[in-house]
């Protein structure tokens, strides 16, 4: 059953969730395969499979989360934005959608699982002019952090943290002239069943090199 494979996935992580926690993101899991034909969220091929590629994976990085308001780039069908809330429906959340078809979706979601702290925004990021800023941007699936970094230049204060889902620690891209205007630390995350997985934190130095 699909709540016992969260709860499994929880508890391989060193989470211990409350049920209503579990709870919502079961309702979760089965919206997404409600949606899936209309909205093409997800290549998973069953619950099982998306509950151990993308559960398990957004689960991961709630150490690392805090209490600050935060918001979802490229929520797509809310990972890890949706996730997050399931399991800290107390913070502050916008989940940023351009395509219609997965705004709505989320926005469905967020009524239905009556998550009332997050807001669903269907707009690109660069045209996104919240009246207050989220402390923490986070990112799942976007091409680079680089871009990352100047689609939400526009957010950032001195105190904005800006958290990156990725692979292999990015040396490469770490390298690159605009990362020196941050200070980065790399979380690894063992996600049970994937390769390597990091959780990538960015910083804006306060005397940039």
């Amino acid at each position: 059953m699909p709540l016992e494979a969260i709860r499994t996935a929880a508890g391989a992580l060193g989470l211990t969730l409350p049920e209503e926690a579990l709870t919502r993101l079961n309702r979760y899991v089965a919206q997404v395969f409600k949606w899936q034909r209309l909205a093409n969220l997800t290549g998973a091929p069953d619950e099982s499979a998306f509950i151990a590629e993308h559960i398990a994976d957004c689960l991961a990085i709630l150490p690392w989360i805090g209490e600050a308001s935060l918001a979802d780039i490229g929520s797509g069908a809310g990972l890890p934005g949706l996730v997050i809330a399931c399991a800290r429906p107390e913070l502050e959340i916008a989940l940023l959608e351009p395509r219609a078809k997965r705004a709505r979706f989320l926005q469905q979601c967020v009524i239905g699982l009556e998550l009332a702290r997050v807001q669903v925004i269907n707009l690109k990021v660069e045209e996104w002019q919240p009246a207050v800023l989220p402390e923490v941007l986070i990112c799942r699936a976007l091409s680079s952090l680089e871009s990352f970094v100047n689609s939400t230049r526009h957010l950032h204060t001195p105190l904005t943290r800006l958290l990156a889902m990725k692979g292999h620690p990015p040396a490469d891209e770490l390298a690159a002239p605009w990362a020196a205007a941050f200070q980065v630390t790399v979380h690894p995350l063992q996600v049970p069943g994937r390769d390597t997985r990091c959780l990538v934190e960015l910083r804006p130095c306060s005397d940039p090199a």
